[in-house]
């Protein structure tokens, strides 16, 4: 099971039989370039030349992705999170044994969740 929550925003994952991670976060109104440098990498100068909110939204977006990967792996930010390659606008990926998906379909709030993989996927 795994729990997120951000200003009001409340996440709840659970899983029988993998692991699995959620995350939940309000944007800013706004993005610091180190911060988009960081978690974005080679994609952050695309994204920092959005409007400040866009900006925002996108980082949380991929924050989300990130920091369900690191739960569900059960290493939290010892796991390097920032170091996962999640493209801005993507909605599913993998890392290692693990999938992520953010829920774009379904909430305005950033939201994500990752799990692990079964032997068939």
């Amino acid at each position: 099971m795994s729990i997120s929550h951000s200003e009001g925003r409340l996440a709840c994952a659970f899983a029988a039989g993998r692991a699995i991670g959620v995350d939940v976060q309000r944007p800013s109104d706004s993005v610091g370039a180190g911060l988009a440098h960081r978690l974005l990498r080679s994609h952050a100068p695309a994204v920092l030349v959005l409007p400040p909110a866009e900006a925002a939204e996108t980082v949380a977006w991929v924050w989300t992705a990130q920091e369900a990967c690191v739960k569900a792996a059960g290493s939290g930010l010892a796991g390097r999170p920032w170091a996962i390659d999640v493209a801005p606008g993507a909605s599913r990926g993998r890392w290692g044994p693990y999938r992520w998906i953010s829920l774009r379909e379904y909430s305005h709030t950033p939201l994500s969740c990752a799990f692990e993989a079964c032997r068939e996927e």
